[in-house]
């Protein structure tokens, strides 16, 4: 049964990834990636920025709910000390450290931050101590994530056309 809802849950993950991808290609996500870019630019063109704002949280809060249910049906019972502040932090480290934008950062991150506590497990004493040095070394050295390189969804080509990325005229 275990086994099962790890491969639903890898299913559902590889599906909303590809809901992602799709969503920024939409006017919505346009305006998703405008606003993460230039707020004041977004109104000042005339986009309404809070509905924007509202549109990416409610969709945000629909996957988080989705994930939400395969938790609880793992865990079998869910209370509020399930959830202590640790991993709230790591799980904003996997975030900032994946790289805004980044779909393919936040996995890295992920993999990265679950690992590197794991083999700091013969240091129980030191091992908040080496993590946090480690999360310092990592920002340093990256400092807008693991994969920091942002290409816009859609562009325009020297035609004034829009383009993808891929470079089909649409």
């Amino acid at each position: 049964r275990i086994i099962f809802l790890y491969y639903v849950i890898l299913v559902l993950s590889l599906l909303t990834n590809v809901l992602v991808k799709r969503l920024r290609k939409l006017p919505i996500g346009r305006a998703w990636e405008a606003v993460r870019e230039d707020e004041i630019a977004c109104k000042a063109l005339g986009m309404n920025v809070t509905n924007a704002k509202l549109s990416a949280f409610a969709l945000g809060a629909m996957l988080g709910g989705v994930a939400g249910v395969f938790f609880a049906a793992r865990q079998g019972f869910i209370s509020p000390e399930s959830f202590v502040f640790t991993e709230s932090a790591i799980i904003l480290a996997i975030v900032v450290l994946g790289g805004m934008g980044s779909q393919m950062g936040v996995v890295l991150a992920a993999t990265l931050l679950v690992l590197i506590p794991e083999f700091g497990r013969n240091f129980a004493e030191y091992r908040m101590l080496l993590f946090g040095l480690a999360m310092v070394l990592i920002m340093v050295w990256r400092p807008g994530g693991l994969l920091a390189h942002r290409e816009p969804t859609v562009r325009l080509n020297a035609l004034g056309k829009t383009a993808t990325i891929g470079g089909t005229a649409r």
